[in-house]
C-alpha cells in the first residue's frame, strides 16, 4: 500500500527492492530541499482527501514502471538511477482555475561494480523525475510524458557519495550477521533438559472459570 500524497511532500511505500533507499551522505536529500521547497499554494488546501488518494494511485503506477526499468538497469551492469521514493508535491492553478499538481522525485545515478549487485559507484549526479497531473472534471489527466532533470554535484560529491553507500551496505550486512547470531539454536541436551515445572496431574480437577 502506498503512501498518501500530501500537498507538498510524501512518499510511496515499499515496492520489495532489494537495493532499498538509501540517501548518501545528505547529498540527495539537501538536493531536494533545494530545489524543491515550494510554499503551500491555496490549490493544495482545495483537494480533497479522495482527490488526493486518486492522484496516489495514478503516479503509484506510472511510478513503479520507472523503478523498474532502473533496478533492470542496475541487474544488468548498467548505469541506472536510485531513484527515491519520496516525492515532492507542488500544486498551482492551471487555464481556467483548475488544479495543477507536479510531482517530482530525484535518485542519485550510480555505476554498478561487475557482478555485484551492491549500488556500486556514483557518478556525482542527482537526476530528477517530473510528473505533472491536472485536475479534469473530477479526474486526474496526466500533462505531457514524465521529464528527467540532471543536476552535476562534482567529483568530491561523487566520492563522498560512494563512501556513504558503502558504509551503509558494510551497515546492513553487519546488522544481518548479528542478527543470525542472536538466533538460538535447539541442540539435544536442551531436548532432554528437566521441565521446570511438574505436569499437573490428570487427576486434578481444571480450575474454574473467573467470575
Amino acid at each position: 500500500m502506498i503512501g498518501l500524497i500530501g500537498p507538498i511532500s510524501g512518499s510511496i511505500g515499499s515496492t520489495g527492492s532489494p537495493r532499498g533507499v538509501l540517501l548518501a551522505a545528505g547529498y540527495l536529500a539537501a538536493a531536494i530541499v533545494l530545489g524543491l521547497a515550494l510554499p503551500r499554494g491555496a490549490a493544495a488546501q482545495a483537494l480533497s482527501h479522495a482527490q488526493l488518494q486518486a492522484l496516489n494511485d495514478k503516479l503509484s503506477t506510472e511510478f513503479g514502471y520507472y523503478l523498474g526499468a532502473e533496478e533492470e538497469r542496475h541487474a544488468d551492469g548498467k548505469s541506472y538511477i536510485d531513484l527515491s521514493q519520496r516525492f515532492e508535491y507542488m500544486p498551482s492553478r492551471g487555464r481556467g482555475g483548475g488544479v495543477v499538481v507536479h510531482a517530482k522525485c530525484a535518485g542519485a545515478e550510480y555505476v554498478p561494480n561487475k557482478g555485484e549487485m551492491t549500488k556500486g559507484i556514483a557518478t556525482g549526479k542527482i537526476k530528477y523525475l517530473l510528473f505533472t497531473y491536472e485536475l479534469r472534471h473530477g479526474e486526474w489527466t496526466e500533462i505531457g510524458k514524465p521529464q528527467w532533470q540532471t543536476q552535476s554535484l562534482g567529483r568530491a560529491a561523487a566520492q563522498r557519495m560512494t563512501e556513504a553507500a558503502e558504509r551503509d551496505e558494510a551497515a546492513e550486512a553487519a546488522a544481518r550477521e548479528r542478527e543470525l547470531r542472536g538466533t538460538p539454536i535447539a541442540t539435544p541436551a536442551a531436548a532432554h533438559a528437566p521441565a521446570s515445572a511438574p505436569p499437573v496431574s490428570a487427576g486434578n480437577p481444571p480450575a474454574p472459570p473467573h467470575q
